[in-house]
């Protein structure tokens, strides 16, 4: 009814000007602006209040178009209210932390004028796990007899829920962006996101309770597994973000970079990632912006991971290389490294009769 109202009036405001302009030339001084309001609302914010109740913000005041309003996944009731500039949307059942979410419709302002809109969105953790870095393996280690592929470990800190907990990974040219799906954990529990998998079946992420359901390299009995394909980490320099929300500020981080790296970092560097963290208290500048000596400097090796000190503060002086042969996962000390002859001595007794 509005689009069949409004046309006549747009028709009738450029015949008039054309009318004018036949007239007699403008001037100067004379400027033609278009009768009535032409523009959309505008969405401005998009706020997740709990796992039940989103919040659409809008430039002006709206109304919601019947029928319009469609959400995915399926199952899911949605029941929007209008208060002025803003809609409320209600779900039942509530959403579970960290589901993948669409949300789309239009709404409209007094003048008729529509916005169709399409929003991406995680569901609301109302109790998330507080997770830190424990260990990283950033590289694959091809040995035939202890092989190991990128992995970062988390130890629970406290009781909570993984849904929608996020760590992102970036090189100097790519970034990666990895979400957990909805899973409980306790507090003291290690958590290991296999960043490289071989692809094989076995590879299963582990969001109940049996945490000896998945196999892979690398994979453990006693912490949880979850795998993602999305890219490996940087083998000699890169930057990870944890967040403990999807759109959380950073709560955990690391920045290591090869020993041939020196001077200023570009803001925008490995996307934005080490002055996120910085501007955090997560991983300190000491000159105010971030710069490559700010980074946890290492001679990079495949075979030996990087380890967390154990009640360490945050930055560089909270990590240190560990010996060839320490890789840990699933376990919140690092494991000994074993010498070659008793590697050689354990091998031999496992074949033996």
């Amino acid at each position: 009814m509005h689009k069949k109202a409004k046309k006549p009036a747009l028709i009738a405001a450029w015949f008039g000007f054309a009318m004018l302009a036949g007239c007699s030339a403008p001037g100067n001084d004379q400027v033609f602006l278009p009768i009535g309001d032409a523009r959309p609302p505008v969405l401005v914010t998009v706020n997740q209040v709990d796992s039940g109740l989103l919040e659409l913000d809008f430039s002006e005041d709206v109304a919601m178009v019947a029928d319009s309003f469609v959400f995915q996944p399926k199952g899911i009731q949605v029941n929007p209210t209008v208060d002025g500039k803003r809609i409320q949307v209600a779900f039942s059942p509530r959403l579970d932390p960290g589901t993948a979410c669409t949300l789309s419709g239009e709404a409209e302002d007094r003048a008729g004028n529509r916005l169709k809109f399409l929003i991406s969105f995680s569901g609301y953790n109302e109790h998330p796990a507080r997770l830190r870095l424990n260990e990283v393996q950033p590289g694959k280690n091809s040995s035939a007899s202890n092989p190991h592929r990128d992995y970062i470990e988390f130890l629970v800190l406290e009781n909570g829920n993984l849904g929608g907990a996020t760590v992102e990974w970036a090189s100097s040219v790519k970034s990666y962006r990895y979400q957990f799906p909805a899973a409980e954990v306790r507090a003291g529990e290690c958590v290991i996101l296999h960043c490289a998998p071989e692809g094989i079946p076995a590879e299963r992420d582990e969001i109940g309770s049996d945490c000896g359901l998945s196999g892979g390299i690398d994979a453990s009995l006693s912490g949880r597994d979850f795998w993602t394909s999305v890219g490996g980490l940087p083998d000699s320099t890169g930057v990870i973000a944890v967040r403990m929300r999807e759109k959380d500020p950073a709560c955990d981080g690391l920045f290591y970079a090869d020993t041939d790296k020196a001077g200023a970092l570009e803001i925008k560097a490995f996307g934005g990632l080490p002055k996120m963290l910085a501007d955090a208290n997560i991983w300190p500048s000491a000159g105010g912006a971030p710069a490559w000596e700010d980074a946890f400097i290492w001679k990079s090796s495949t075979s030996r991971p990087l380890h967390r000190t154990e009640g360490a503060a945050n930055g560089k002086s909270a990590w240190y290389v560990g010996d060839a042969g320490s890789q840990s996962p699933g376990e919140e000390a690092p494991r000994e490294a074993v010498s070659k002859s008793a590697a050689k001595k354990v091998n031999n007794k496992k074949t033996s009769p």
